[in-house]
């Protein structure tokens, strides 16, 4: 009974003490556990640390930002400004005025044109010379006509033609030529095959059409750029007309008139009369030719009636 007793004892305490072992913590485990603890801890700082550095910066954001918006209105200001100065750039143009016999402006001009001539040169190589119409070009010209007036511009070797004229019914004024006189020994042809030759190109060419059709008393205005191809048959070159108003025929004062714009209304469909006048031509040569054949035949046909009656 005494050995039972002292068996039962024995594993009591055996039992007391596994279960004691079990219940208390490793050691082993508390520097992982405390290591993750200090990890995260650590982390989680730097994600707060991020997010309150960028909100640290708002104070400073909100003084810059009123230094942003100043900055953001100058530029607003200064794009307005320089909106402005390309506006009144555009419309400052040379101005070429040809005066009639009275004193008052006959033909006036402004335009920011460009000449493109293309040549060969001595080594047979294509090339292209730009030159710019001067604002100080020499006008001259022709006002005595009532139908057709003339207008040129000289400097140095070139010579810039504009001939207008009036549609038939007297409705409308146009562009009749343009024409352009040069010397190809000019500096602008830089080892020219031919030099020391007076080239004259022009747009006057078998069906030309009518250029810039214009209401009479109204100035033709065209901000966009418009290219007129000149040529002689051999040689080639162009003008490019920018910002342009014209107007021949003048007589009541020297201002342009009321505008009559290029895209108001398209100058295409004014831009070959001919087409009207030669089919009213056709048809009034038609006519004629009608009425003709018909009193031919009836004065034949009376005649013969007339003989065979008195027989």
């Amino acid at each position: 009974m005494t050995r039972r007793m002292d068996y039962s004892k024995a594993i009591l305490v055996l039992w007391c003490v596994s279960s004691t072992a079990i219940s208390v913590p490793s050691t082993s485990s508390l520097p992982q556990k405390l290591d993750e603890q200090l990890y995260t801890t650590r982390r989680t700082p730097k994600v707060r640390i991020d997010l309150p550095v960028s909100k640290s910066k708002q104070p400073v954001g909100d003084f810059s930002g009123n230094e942003i918006l100043n900055s953001e209105r100058t530029t607003t200001t200064m794009l307005l400004e320089s909106t402005t100065t390309h506006k009144s750039f555009s419309t400052d143009q040379p101005l070429y005025r040809l005066d009639g016999s009275n004193g008052q402006a006959c033909i006036l001009l402004q335009v920011d044109a460009l000449i493109t001539v293309k040549y060969r040169t001595k080594l047979g190589e294509d090339q292209e010379a730009n030159i710019y119409v001067p604002n100080d070009a020499t006008v001259t010209g022709n006002c005595n006509d009532e139908n057709t007036v003339t207008m040129s511009l000289k400097w140095n070797a070139f010579l810039l033609s504009w001939s207008f004229a009036k549609t038939p019914g007297g409705e409308r004024w146009y562009v009749e030529k343009i024409e352009l006189t040069y010397n190809s020994s000019d500096r602008h042809f830089e080892h020219i095959d031919q030099p020391g030759k007076t080239i004259r190109l022009s747009t006057a060419q078998k069906h030309s059409p009518m250029l810039f059709p214009t209401p009479i008393g109204k100035s033709y205005a065209c901000n966009n750029e418009t290219a007129i191809p000149l040529t002689d048959g051999k040689n080639h070159a162009s003008v490019l007309l920018r910002g342009m108003k014209l107007q021949p025929f003048k007589f009541k004062n020297n201002e342009f008139a009321a505008e009559f714009s290029c895209t108001a209304l398209s100058a295409r469909g004014f831009r070959d009369e001919t087409a009207p006048v030669a089919v009213g031509s056709t048809l009034a040569a038609a006519v004629l030719l009608t009425i003709t054949g018909y009193a031919a035949f009836r004065y034949f046909k009376v005649k013969k009636v007339k003989y065979d009656t008195m027989e």
